[in-house]
């Protein structure tokens, strides 16, 4: 399985000359997933060649504006475009108000919107789980309720049987999807799973975690663990007075290095980074005496992941 996530706003609270408002696009072959939905998400979705019609999920950390506004924008071009698919939205509680309040003023779309609201508490909570894709949030620290998400999917390793592929009719453009643990729906209506063309011998966790907004914590810590990725709030810059920025909820890069390392995850990036930085690297050389395998996000920037 390859997954690519882009970070399409790495900017925080309000959007600078090169950094838009929080979103991250995570995209696992059949789901396009929005890790928040700043204001101007749409535009760097179509710099980047996706439709608005393809997003499959939104997945809002928390309610400040910097991290939702754009998502009545979204909703609207959706039904504007004529969606017909279901999307899927994850948010602590006050989600479901904010939609159907944003719906009050452009209109109910033409697509079911399917919403998970969750009450982020400091014990790991389910919140989805789908053919091979899982989403669970613990509570971050911030001043409003924030989702601290991780994602994961279970992916599969074993030999491919053409043989077998050949015989239930399956196309070859879909082998590599079965093969990388995707589940396929073939033109007869028919459902085809890894395990039936794919010899099983072990499984494997690709794991992903986002913070949105907040202060070190130990539940961040705790849902980081084994993760392949953490994407941590790095708002601020070493120098800044720790306990003034742990009050607004926000860290600094050095906190974030210090997560990163206390949860054993393999890479961390930086984001949700103040416009008096126009440098990012120099958040991420903070960092990196204290997390060797750190980067500062940039808008547009791409990282991928292969299990």
């Amino acid at each position: 399985m390859l997954i690519r996530i882009t970070f399409l706003g790495t900017g925080a609270g309000t959007p600078g000359k090169d950094r838009y408002l929080p979103a991250i696009l995570v995209e696992d072959g059949s789901r396009k997933i929005l890790l928040d939905a700043g204001e101007g998400v749409q535009y760097r979705l179509f710099e980047i060649g996706i439709s608005p019609l393809k997003i499959t999920h939104v997945f809002i950390t928390h309610l400040h504006g910097d991290h939702v506004f754009g998502l009545p924008g979204l909703l609207a071009t959706m039904a504007m475009l004529g969606r017909k698919e279901d999307l899927v939205i994850s948010g602590p509680t006050g989600i479901t108000n904010f939609i159907r309040s944003s719906m009050e003023i452009v209109g109910d779309p033409p697509f079911r919107v399917r919403i998970y609201e969750v009450e982020p508490s400091t014990n790991v909570k389910d919140v989805i789980n789908e053919e091979n894709f899982s989403l669970q949030c613990i509570s971050a620290k911030h001043t409003v309720p924030d989702c601290a998400y991780s994602l994961s999917w279970r992916t599969y390793v074993g030999k491919f049987n053409p043989e077998r592929a050949r015989e239930l009719g399956i196309p070859v453009t879909l082998w590599k999807r079965l093969h990388m643990g995707e589940t396929v729906v073939l033109d007869d209506g028919r459902v085809i799973k890894p395990e039936d063309v794919v010899e099983v011998r072990s499984s494997g966790l690709v794991k992903i975690v986002y913070t949105g907004d907040t202060a070190p914590t130990e539940t961040v810590i705790d849902i980081s663990r084994g993760a392949q990725v953490l994407i941590h709030d790095s708002t601020f810059s070493a120098i800044e007075d720790g306990n003034l920025i742990w009050n607004q909820g926000h860290s600094r890069s050095i906190d974030a290095a210090r997560v990163a390392k206390e949860a054993g995850v393999d890479k961390l990036v930086l984001t949700h980074i103040s416009n008096r930085y126009s440098d990012p690297e120099l958040l991420a050389t903070e960092a990196s005496e204290v997390f060797t395998n750190v980067i500062a996000a940039r808008d547009l920037m791409s990282l991928t992941i292969t299990s």
